[in-house]
C-alpha cells in the first residue's frame, strides 16, 4: 500500500491551524455581529441544522442538470435530496411546481422572465425607489435591458400600491408580465389586485417574497402563489435560511420553459449543499415555533414604528405591515448614508434607501430597518421601543458626533441578547471556542 500524499494533511488541518489571518478575520466578524444591534431588514440567522447541511459532504457534489436528465454520475442520492426539498417546497406554499437550482433569488427572476417572456416584450414592475427590487426591471439590471419596462408607484396617503392607477397603465402599456416585491416597501403587496389587473390584460403575473415569504409560511400575509403565474423567493429574510440559494414556484404549465431557461440558458451546476439545506429549512419552518417567531417578529416592528412615529420619525406609508420600517428622511437633511452611517457608529445597524421623489436626481432619502434578527436573538416589544428611542435620537441628531454612552448603552443591549450558539455556524463557535479557552 501506497503512503498518503503529504497533500491529504491539509484536508484535516482546522481553519485557525491552516489560514490564522482569515481565522482571525472570521473571529473579528463574529465579534462584530455579537457587538451591533442587527436590524437590517434583509438579514437572520438560520437553524444549526441547515448550517450542518451546507458544510456536508454535499459541498462537493456535481449535479449538473435536473433530476431526469443529470449530465453527471453518482447523483441517485441527490436526485432524492432534491425532489424531496421540491416536494417540501410545493407543500408548504400550495404550488403545483417548485424549481429549487437558482444560486440566487435575483437569478431566479431573470430565469422567471426568461422563460415566460421573449426579448422587447414589456413588463410592468413596482418601481425601485417605491420599494421594488433591482432585478424586477431596473436600468443597470438585465431584466431591464432585455425587456420594455415601465413602473408603477404607490398612494403614499393610502399607504399602498395605488391598484386604479395600475389599471389603467396596463390597459395603455399592455405588459406581458407584472411583476411586483419588496425590498423596502414595508407594506403587504397587494397581489390579488395586481392578479385581478394581470388578468384583465392577459399579462403573467409574477410575484417576488423574498422579504415576506417567512410571513406567508406563517400565515401572516397571504399566499400569492395560489393566484400568481409563478412566485420567486430567497431563504435568507423572513425565512430564516442561509444566504444564497433562490426558490421558484410555479404553475404545472410555465415548469418547462423556467427549467430551460435556468439551465442551460443562465448556470451550470446547481449548489448540491444549497438544495439539502433548504430542504432541511422547509421541513423545520413548518412547526410552530416558526410561527411564533415570525408572529413575535411582526408584533416587534409594529411596536418599532409606532414607538418612532410617538417620537416623531416620519415613515414611509406611514408604517408597517411586515417585519420591515422605513424612516423618511425627506430631502432637506442629512442623506440616507450618513444616517446609515452615524446609526453604525453606534452600533445599530440598517441601510440607506432611495424613496421615490419626482426630482432628477432624486434626493428623497430612506433608512429601512427590520426586527427579524433582533428578534431571534430575544429581544421583546419593550426592546424595540428602546431601539426606537435610540434610533430617533440619532436621526435627529443627522450626521453628529458619537454619543458614547449611546454607542454603550447599544452594545450592552447586544450583549445582553447574544446569537444564540445553535445559529451560529459551528465553524466559527469553535475557532471561537478554541481561542477563548
Amino acid at each position: 500500500m501506497s503512503a498518503a500524499p503529504l497533500w491529504s494533511a491539509t484536508f484535516r488541518t482546522r481553519l485557525d491551524e491552516a489560514d490564522p489571518v482569515l481565522a482571525d478575520l472570521v473571529l473579528r466578524e463574529g465579534q462584530r455581529q455579537q457587538d451591533a444591534v442587527n436590524l437590517i431588514a434583509s438579514e437572520s440567522y438560520c437553524p444549526r441544522a441547515t448550517i450542518d447541511t451546507e458544510a456536508s459532504i454535499l459541498t462537493v457534489k456535481n449535479a449538473t442538470g435536473y433530476a431526469d436528465s443529470r449530465a453527471i454520475a453518482g447523483c441517485e442520492v441527490f436526485d432524492e435530496i432534491e425532489r424531496l426539498a421540491c416536494a417540501r417546497a410545493c407543500a408548504l406554499f400550495s404550488a403545483e411546481r417548485a424549481n429549487l437550482q437558482p444560486l440566487a433569488s435575483t437569478i431566479a427572476n431573470i430565469a422567471v422572465l426568461r422563460g415566460l417572456l421573449r426579448p422587447g416584450e414589456r413588463l410592468l414592475a413596482l418601481d425601485e425607489a417605491a420599494g421594488g427590487h433591482h432585478s424586477h426591471g431596473s436600468a443597470e439590471h438585465l431584466s431591464g435591458q432585455e425587456y420594455r419596462v415601465e413602473t408603477f408607484g404607490v398612494n403614499e396617503a393610502k399607504g399602498q400600491i395605488d391598484v386604479d392607477r395600475v389599471a389603467d397603465q396596463a390597459r395603455r402599456f399592455r405588459p406581458r408580465a407584472i411583476i411586483a416585491g419588496s425590498t423596502h416597501f414595508p407594506r403587504a403587496i397587494d397581489f390579488h389586485g395586481l392578479a385581478e389587473i394581470a388578468r384583465s390584460v392577459n399579462a403573467y403575473l409574477i410575484s417576488d417574497i423574498a422579504h415576506v415569504a417567512g410571513l406567508v409560511v406563517a400565515g401572516l400575509h397571504a399566499n400569492p402563489v395560489l393566484i400568481s403565474d409563478v412566485v420567486t423567493t430567497s431563504t435568507h429574510k423572513t425565512l430564516c435560511g442561509p444566504r444564497t440559494g433562490g426558490v421558484i414556484l410555479s404553475r404545472a404549465k410555465h415548469e418547462k420553459a423556467i427549467r430551460r431557461a435556468l439551465f442551460p440558458g443562465l448556470q451550470g451546476a446547481p449548489g448540491a449543499h444549497i438544495i439539502a439545506a433548504r430542504a432541511v429549512l422547509f421541513e423545520l419552518v413548518t412547526r410552530a415555533g416558526f410561527k411564533e417567531a415570525m408572529t413575535r417578529v411582526v408584533a416587534n416592528a409594529r411596536a418599532f414604528a409606532e414607538r418612532l412615529l410617538e417620537n416623531g420619525v416620519p415613515l414611509y406609508l406611514g408604517g408597517t405591515d411586515t417585519h420591515m420600517v422605513v424612516i423618511d428622511l425627506g430631502s432637506g437633511g442629512p442623506s440616507g448614508k450618513s444616517v446609515e452611517l452615524h446609526l453604525a457608529g453606534h452600533r445599530l445597524l440598517g441601510n440607506a434607501v432611495a424613496l421615490p421623489d419626482d426630482r432628477t436626481p432624486p434626493i428623497r432619502s430612506g433608512l429601512r430597518l427590520g426586527s427579524v434578527a433582533m428578534t431571534l436573538r430575544g429581544v421583546d416589544e419593550a426592546g424595540f421601543r428602546v431601539l426606537a428611542d435610540a434610533v430617533a435620537q440619532l436621526v435627529r441628531q443627522g450626521g453628529a458626533s458619537l454619543d458614547q454612552r449611546l454607542a454603550g448603552a447599544m452594545v450592552d443591549l447586544a450583549r445582553a441578547h447574544p446569537i444564540p450558539d445553535e445559529m451560529a455556524p459551528s465553524r466559527s463557535q469553535h475557532i471561537w471556542n478554541q481561542r477563548h479557552v
